[in-house]
């Protein structure tokens, strides 16, 4: 019983600590949160030993771990180089999270992952009666995203049928605030929730065809946006088509290739934006790591949630929202998890462990530096944001961003040039340069930012 009230904890403070940092949609949430699993997995493989994940476990971690070794070795192609490298910090996070569950979390409860769904909406909803705003990532408080905040009350209600019927009074909060949310691709993945429930003999043809309506839906509706996302994203994976364009890089080829001065940095479906950066290997092993659940689970109520995140993920950009998706994977895992557990060898546990927790503390030291650059360069303490700026540097020497704030602090021409060598498809680096260099240098970044931005900001 103890077990079982700390692995629930555990998870509580997980996914309400990833909701509450934006949704989990920066990078220093997903590196404290891999830090924190890291050492979690150490401890207990040294202190309590850790369990066999069985076949269906044992493959859907290889799948997790193929996922964020393609993530990083899309590098190595990509336009973006830089990108491919944040993007497997946060995938990282996600296959940890299902080693944790299946290595060391022998008794997690799913009123656990309800209880933190319950905690966000109610913390939503305390901020919708206080007044908090009206815009989109305002009203949708702390996970500042309206879909996915809905998609968080689904999968806490989708789970609640099989909690004694004394817990079902948390479905309360969860209605409430899906309908304030009016998310229809929440209401649709719920929809499929429903149907995998009720015939779960059915599960993976139900959440096949859901996926496959969605992503029909915005030319069956016409004029949604999401048509011009998708079709920027289908000339990426045209041009890309064994490897895709690296992991990242679909905002910029939206920048260039869009037909509508619409902004964004996703293509708001996980699986074409997969196809487009990742190609068709990289979106066989997503489409993985929701059938190897949806065909291992024999309880109803994991196989809806794992239908359900996998549903609203055809049209929104759930995947890069941790807070949103980490309670999913811990369906998954609990879906995937052997019903007798049998304790395993340490073999590379210690070792992988200890190394996943180095590479965390590493990522983490940069991105801290980076995210105090730019906090002193908002603040207009420039001389903090340079020295913030050059650590950053060092810690992450792969990334334009801390270039980024030392031209922006520094006025420094040879800071944006070199950030632009890092990454050249981002013409908000050339603009930079353009704006500060002279002579043949700034018509160069003119004529670049030009290319790389034709219907301009």
């Amino acid at each position: 019983m103890g077990e079982s009230w700390a692995a629930g904890l555990a998870a509580v403070a997980l996914v309400v600590g990833l909701a509450g940092e934006n949704g989990g949609f920066d990078a220093l949430s997903w590196n404290r949160a891999l830090l924190g699993l890291a050492v979690v997995v150490l401890l207990c493989a040294l202190l309590l030993g850790v369990a066999r994940p069985g076949r269906p476990g044992g493959a859907w971690l290889v799948v997790l771990g193929a996922l964020t070794a393609w993530t990083s070795a899309s590098y190595l192609w990509s336009s973006s180089p830089a990108s491919a490298l944040v993007e497997a910090q946060r995938v990282a996070l996600y296959a940890a999270v299902g080693a944790a569950v299946l290595l060391c979390a022998r008794r997690l409860p799913t009123a656990a992952i309800v209880a933190a769904t319950v905690v966000v909406a109610c913390w939503n909803l305390v901020t919708q009666l206080r007044g908090v705003g009206s815009t989109t990532g305002a009203s949708a408080e702390p996970v500042g995203y309206a879909n996915g905040l809905a998609l968080l009350c689904v999968l806490g209600l989708v789970l609640l049928p099989a909690l004694p019927r004394r817990t079902w009074v948390a479905a309360v909060p969860l209605a409430i605030d899906l309908v304030v949310q009016h998310s229809l691709g929440a209401y649709a993945a719920l929809a499929v929730a429903a149907v995998v429930f009720a015939a779960p003999r059915v599960r993976l043809a139900a959440a096949a065809i859901g996926v496959a309506l969605l992503l029909a839906s915005p030319y069956v509706v016409g004029g949604h946006e999401r048509q011009h996302y998708w079709h920027v994203a289908a000339r990426e994976a045209q041009a890309q088509p064994v490897l895709g364009g690296g992991a990242g890089t679909f905002v910029n080829w939206w920048v260039r290739e869009r037909d509508v001065p619409l902004q964004t940095e996703e293509a708001h479906s996980l699986y074409v934006e997969t196809l487009a950066e990742l190609g068709p290997i990289g979106l066989t092993l997503v489409l993985l790591v929701f059938a190897i659940p949806l065909a291992a689970t024999r309880r109803r109520d994991l196989a809806a949630g794992v239908a359900a995140y996998a549903v609203a993920a055809a049209v929104d950009f759930d995947w890069e929202l941790a807070g949103v998706t980490v309670p999913a994977l811990l369906v998954a895992a609990l879906a995937v998890t052997p019903a007798r557990r049998r304790p395993a060898p340490l073999g590379a546990v210690v070792p992988v462990a200890a190394a996943i927790g180095a590479a965390a503390l590493l990522a983490y030291a940069g991105n801290a530096k980076l995210a105090a650059a730019q906090d002193a360069a908002r603040s207009g303490d420039f001389p903090r944001a340079a020295a913030e700026a050059r650590a950053a540097r060092t810690w992450m020497p792969y990334s334009p961003q801390p270039w980024l704030v030392l031209g922006d602090v520094t006025h420094d021409a040879d800071a944006y040039r070199r950030a632009a060598e890092l990454d050249p498809a981002d013409w908000l680096l050339w603009q930079r340069l353009a704006g500060v260099a002279h002579g043949q240098l700034r018509r160069l970044a003119e004529s670049r930012t030009a290319q790389l931005n034709p219907l301009g900001r």
